[in-house]
């Protein structure tokens, strides 16, 4: 899994950069073999202005598929921002990956229901 951090209007520490590497690999650590990119984009919206203005866009390629999955938020603190985007991101691929594995019938459900007498 190839991660790519980009800032823009925004300074980005090694530890701001260690931590949004880590936040990625908890989240999406368990699809490593069917993710070829993610790419986190970090910006201040409004610049020194402050407010709700940190924005997180987390961009997952997944093998065989053209769509990416985003992930966007907005939050006070950039760590905020991150937690949670990675976090959606991680339910979004889940739920791509659980819809294009095909469905089947357990056996418990294909034989008729016996009843207790």
């Amino acid at each position: 899994m190839n991660v790519e951090l980009h800032a823009s209007r925004l300074a980005v520490s090694k530890s701001t950069q260690a931590y949004v590497e880590r936040r990625i690999g908890f989240a999406l650590g368990r699809f490593a073999d069917v993710i070829e990119t993610v790419i986190v984009s970090l910006e201040d919206i409004n610049g020194p202005r402050g407010g709700v203005d940190k924005s997180c866009r987390i961009r997952v390629n997944l093998t065989g598929q053209r769509t990416p999955i985003i992930a966007t938020v907005l939050d006070l603190e950039v760590r905020a921002a991150v937690d949670m985007a990675a976090e959606r991101a991680g339910r979004a691929v889940a739920r791509q990956l659980d819809r294009r594995t095909p469905r089947r019938f357990s056996e418990r459900w294909s034989e008729p229901l016996q009843l207790a007498e």
